[in-house]
């Protein structure tokens, strides 16, 4: 029972992490015009972030209740955005050149790719359970 409640702990505290690196990254996507790259007006993008933003939000409700449920959709949320750094952003950091804002922009990516995957492989921990 002990080892369950861990591994519940550990998909928080990563999906929490995730929150830290992915907040800030999307404010970078916004300034390095991301957004248009996929065709997507600005105003469009900065209205979708809402519910982004309240659907990460609404994750925790049940994650943090241990339901199933919330444990399956913060996996889902942490491969999403770890595999949108690992397949959008990652060719462009080993470009040559400086990437975006430099290193911050890159803390950003790498961070949400690790806590992604942290939240993933600590879910599956706490499913097996």
């Amino acid at each position: 029972m002990k080892t369950q409640k861990n591994n519940q702990k550990g998909v928080i505290t990563f999906y929490l992490a995730l929150a830290f690196f992915a907040i800030p990254h999307l404010i970078d996507d916004f300034l390095f015009g991301i957004p248009k790259e996929f065709g997507i007006p600005v105003q469009l993008a900065q209205f979708l972030a809402g519910p982004f933003i309240v659907i990460y939000l609404v994750i925790l409700i049940p994650l943090a209740r241990g339901k199933r449920a919330g444990v399956i959709s913060a996996m889902s949320m942490g491969i999403f955005l770890a595999l949108a750094g690992i397949l959008k952003h990652i060719p462009l950091m080993i470009q040559p050149g400086p990437y975006w804002s430099g290193w911050f922009s890159e803390m950003l990516i790498v961070g949400m790719i690790l806590s992604g995957m942290g939240v993933t492989i600590t879910g599956v921990q706490a499913l097996k359970k």
